[in-house]
């Protein structure tokens, strides 16, 4: 069998070798896509390349179905008329005022969400970027359509009108891949090579841990984003005036002590350019904190648009950054986030929740 995967791999390479540039110039050439990501998308070429060497020779080679991922998404699945049926119903996005975000922010809450994916093991690596490539081509013209020329930065992260978009994609995407996924997939994971030299790939049988639930999956996803978003912010502002307050674990503060340390990070989100601005507030109180109801409003975040057309499609997973971070914060303390909401009322965000 592995002298019979290292000939699969050769001949792909081989395929990489004669036709990648072709392949991957035809995809620069007609598509709508940031210049930033060029250089990843000719990796993600050259990789479906290697996907469909493998996946007709794999059959041949007796690799069971169950090591196979499900079948990637296609140019017209994800154009087809259900898809664009779902845009002409979506929300326009708003062209409102925002501040730019800092790059390194709108870095953190993309590729923590990218790293959850990974680390979740619910698709190959080599599939999700195909798949959000394809995703964010269909979708692309219609959001910048909707906006006006000149009202984005084709691939600047630090715009919010384009983070807006590049969240709602990968997003969109994660939610594809985590509804029911193979716990047992192959991907195709890359070899370091040297310099000019094609890009070389092996092939890699990931198996999900079995005791995590697929309906666990969203939660989980959930948890990691939030516990990465906190740690950076700790990392970044913890020895600073602009530091969280500080909440020992379990420690179950009360409802003034919590609210305190929820301010500061919404500050933060803030400063971070997430929004125009930010603010936090008991909306309901009582006689305990599990008789208290919180509430963080954003003025013209840069989730306006995504997080309002990730809910109308109900989304397994949606990019409602400071809740997932919230959640992080409430679990450290000793608590659990219930009855939270993330409602759009024209250009705020509004979310609310309890805790036990």
């Amino acid at each position: 069998m592995r002298t019979l995967l290292a000939h699969i791999i050769f001949t792909a390479v081989l395929c990489i070798c004669y036709d990648a540039a072709a392949f991957t110039q035809s995809l620069i050439v007609n598509s709508a896509r940031p210049p930033m990501t060029q250089l990843m998308m000719q990796h993600i070429s050259r990789r479906q390349l290697m996907i469909s060497t493998i996946s007709s020779l794999s059959t041949s080679a007796g690799l069971s179905q169950s090591a196979l991922a499900a079948p990637p998404l296609t140019a017209e699945e994800a154009d087809n008329f259900q898809a664009r049926l779902e845009r002409g119903l979506r929300a326009k996005p708003a062209r409102v005022l925002r501040q730019r975000m800092n790059i390194d922010f709108a870095v953190l809450l993309m590729r923590s969400s990218y790293n959850a994916v990974d680390q979740l093991d619910i698709v190959a690596m080599d599939q999700f970027q195909k798949d959000f490539f394809l995703i964010r081509q269909a979708e692309y013209k219609y959001y910048s359509d909707a906006l006006g020329v000149g009202a984005m930065q084709q691939g600047d992260l630090a715009d919010p009108n384009y983070f807006d978009f590049i969240s709602f994609a990968q997003y969109a995407t994660i939610s594809r891949e985590i509804v029911n996924p193979p716990s047992v997939f192959e991907e195709q994971q890359p070899v370091e090579v040297g310099e000019d030299q094609p890009q070389k790939f092996d092939a890699v049988v990931v198996r999900r841990d079995p005791t995590i639930r697929n309906s666990d999956l969203p939660r989980i996803h959930t948890e990691i984003v939030g516990n990465a978003i906190l740690d950076k912010l700790i990392e970044k502002f913890g020895e600073t005036a602009s530091a969280i307050p500080t909440i020992e674990p379990g420690s179950r503060p009360d409802a003034g002590t919590f609210l305190a340390a929820i301010k500061q990070m919404v500050n933060l989100f803030t400063l971070s350019g997430f929004a125009w601005e930010g603010g936090a507030s008991m909306v309901q109180s009582g006689s305990s904190i599990k008789d208290t109801q919180f509430s963080i409003i954003f003025t013209s975040p840069a989730t306006l648009w995504s997080g309002q057309s990730l809910a109308a499609k109900k989304a397994a997973v949606t990019n409602d950054f400071v809740l997932k971070t919230v959640k992080a914060l409430a679990t450290r303390a000793g608590y659990r986030v219930v009855n939270d909401s993330v409602n759009y009322k024209g250009n705020q965000e509004i979310t609310t929740f309890s805790v036990l």
